[in-house]
């Protein structure tokens, strides 16, 4: 008769069960890592995304909004608030349309169109400056 050997007629070590549970938790925390965590990142993001992309087109209606009123009421144009809201209208289109052919023509390497766009906006603002105080003096 062959002698079976101490180790295996006990049954296996006291430690096995504890040895396979954690091996079973490590293989679930690596596909929960895998999985999960970047699922629950890529939502976060995409929700931070969309509330700064609704915040920011929000606060640029609100500019646009306080411009074409400001533009509206302090244009040299017209009597009044509300007289001249088409030259108000012109005025910040003008402004806009300048600096969008302006980011439009840089779009390369160089940003040169970029800063005579500048350049045209203020020289823009000024001239309609001047023309409210010489209307404004006489």
């Amino acid at each position: 008769m062959t002698a079976v050997p101490p180790s295996d007629a006990a049954g296996p070590s006291p430690d096995w069960a504890t040895r396979q549970t954690n091996r079973i938790v490590a293989l679930i925390d690596q596909v929960k890592r895998l999985t999960t965590d970047n699922v629950v990142l890529l939502v976060r993001a995409l929700v931070i995304g969309l509330l700064f992309v609704g915040l920011a087109s929000s606060l640029l209606v609100l500019v646009l909004v306080a411009l074409l009123r400001l533009a509206d009421a302090y244009l040299p144009l017209g009597g009044g608030v509300g007289d001249a809201t088409w030259a108000a209208h012109l005025f910040v289109g003008a402004l806009l349309t300048s600096l969008g052919a302006g980011l439009w023509m840089s779009r390369g390497s160089s940003s040169r169109p970029l800063t005579l766009a500048l350049i045209a906006d203020g020289l823009l603002i000024v001239a309609v400056v001047c023309v409210g105080i010489v209307r404004g003096l006489t």
